[in-house]
């Protein structure tokens, strides 16, 4: 009986501790999925996290991306592709050509498959808009082979990537038409001048007439190479940024254009011209700004007027109103005027307006290019209207100073200044 007793106690006490100890084990292995539970959840919310950082830096570049199988669906596509493509409803599953409608761009892509290569092209596309105006712009399509195991994906595919490179195209366009064109001013006087350095060291011209009349021309050429670097200097000082390019002050315009009136006096009284500066009822003639770089706009302006209209009777214009925060300042004359397919381009290095007539030495072809720079240097801006024969004015306008004075314009005998 008492064997019994100690076989049922010995058997009780073994069933408990198998118990509680498969207890022990379940609360273990429960504590250890609820560990890999946090730890899937976490992995879940970073890929979730990375994932949306992803897409919105993808749809936030302005770059165009396609994401494109092999059967040439379209199986991704950013929203700054539609900047360059027209709006396709639902693009994904599509075929590429109808997304992009652009032959070229399919070839590139199948010329990607074929060469198993990355791809870059440049491709220049032209759009014609509803008012008539043409747009041209350069892009840049780079195709890359994406393999399956790198999109943990069975197939390859093909990402594309277009991109807006018209500003980097411009550009270098301006720098090489700036090399070529700096480069032909510069040759020209400095072929005239080794010209007749090499006559007169041969002894070609013996005659003291002819070596004057040669050293005249050379140190006319080598003023005009003067010149030319002075421009170049100018301009590179105000596109590079520096602190002292500009140094802003409160002057009086009068001033300083009746200054570049009496200056150019000995050219208006050739020209039997006539000069006028004129500041509007209610205006101050006080403005803010680089008073040496105004009195090189203003010259600039009244020379070209000067040297382009060499008949008698010109009359140029020099004026000043004011409107709320703006100091507008005009410079117009009644010449020949700037033919209307030469005005987008009157502001660019060495472009000169083609004449009938041609002068002996004409000017660096700098001066409006630095008219254009100094305005703009001011934080202001400029416009040319022109009608051939009747009108051409030049419209600068650059914040001004608020100064409450009035003057009443006074007549001389060959300009007129205000006082």
């Amino acid at each position: 009986m008492i064997s019994l007793v100690i076989f049922c106690f010995l058997l009780i006490a073994g069933v408990t501790y198998l118990w509680l100890k498969s207890r022990a084990q379940a609360l273990d292995l429960q504590r250890q999925l609820l560990e890999h539970r946090k730890q899937d959840d976490a992995f879940v919310s970073r890929t979730m996290h990375r994932a949306e950082m992803l897409h919105r830096l993808v749809e936030g570049i302005n770059d165009g991306l396609f994401i494109v199988g092999l059967d040439w669906k379209v199986i991704y596509v950013n929203q700054g592709a539609l900047r360059f493509f027209p709006p396709v409803t639902e693009p994904v599953g599509r075929s590429l050509i109808e997304c992009v409608q652009d032959h070229r761009i399919v070839e590139i892509v199948k010329g990607c498959v074929e060469k198993q290569q990355r791809m870059i092209e440049d491709i220049q596309i032209t759009t014609a808009h509803e008012d008539g105006t043409v747009d041209e712009r350069v892009f840049s399509v780079e195709v890359v082979l994406l393999h399956g195991d790198e999109l943990n994906a069975r197939e390859d595919a093909l990402l594309v990537i277009v991109r807006d490179d018209t500003d980097k195209h411009s550009l270098e366009k301006i720098r090489r038409d700036f090399v070529a064109n700096a480069s032909h001013e510069l040759r020209t006087p400095m072929a005239i001048i080794n010209g007749y350095l090499e006559n007169l060291i041969d002894g070609d011209i013996e005659d003291a007439t002819e070596m004057k009349r040669a050293i005249t021309i050379m140190k006319k050429h080598g003023d005009r190479l003067a010149r030319i670097v002075e421009d170049l200097l100018v301009i590179s000082r105000m596109e590079s940024g520096q602190a002292d390019a500009l140094r802003e002050e409160e002057f009086d315009f009068q001033v300083c254009a009746q200054d570049v009136v009496h200056r150019l006096s000995p050219v208006i009284a050739t020209n039997s011209a006539q000069v006028s500066v004129v500041i509007h009822d209610g205006a101050s003639p006080m403005v803010r700004g680089d008073r040496f770089y105004w009195d090189q706009i203003l010259s600039n302006l009244v020379s070209n007027a000067l040297k382009e209209n060499q008949a008698s009777g010109l009359k140029v214009v020099i004026s000043l109103k004011q409107e709320n925060d703006i100091s507008e300042i005009r410079v117009s004359d009644n010449g020949v005027g700037i033919p209307h397919a030469d005005l987008p381009y009157i502001f660019k290095r060495f472009y000169r307006v083609t004449r009938q007539r041609a002068h002996d030495v004409k000017g660096t072809g700098l001066g409006l290019s630095i008219v254009k720079r100094a305005v703009e240097a001011h934080k202001g801006a400029i416009s040319v209207q022109s009608h051939c024969g009747i009108e051409t004015v030049f419209i600068m306008r650059i914040p001004s100073i608020a100064v409450d004075q009035s003057i009443t314009p006074v007549c001389f005998s060959n300009h007129m200044v205000s006082r």
